[in-house]
């Protein structure tokens, strides 16, 4: 009774499983009273992330750095700006605010909007 239908939800469940607790055969710890107690292998949310801003020699952030270029009526060259791209460093890694759900997650996740009526 009911054999191929929990052999389904088994199947998919198990990879989800797996991935938060390990495989289920030898990664079980057990507490004081003999219950198994799982451990989780990795966290489903993201606290870091890596910044995609840039630090001048002045301690200015920004994404990109241009300089003027002031043009000359001798040598009929035109005004413009120029792109820095020495003596910038990255930002970094940046503590996010809110926790991120992981993108390697390997569950769907769909919350299933209610229609007014």
């Amino acid at each position: 009774m009911g054999g191929k239908s929990s052999t389904l939800v088994h199947k998919i469940t198990s990879p989800v499983t797996n991935y938060f607790y390990g495989d289920s055969t030898g990664d079980m710890n057990f507490d004081g009273e003999g219950g198994p107690v799982a451990k989780m292998k990795a966290s489903p949310f993201v606290f870091k992330r890596r910044s995609s801003l840039y630090r001048d020699e002045d301690g200015f952030l920004a994404h990109e750095f241009y300089i003027e270029i002031p043009g000359s009526k001798v040598r009929k060259m035109k005004a413009g700006m120029m792109r820095i791209s020495q003596n910038i460093s990255p930002q970094g890694e940046v503590q996010l605010e809110i926790p991120r759900i992981h993108s390697d997650l390997p569950v769907v996740m769909y919350e299933k909007a209610e229609t007014a009526s």
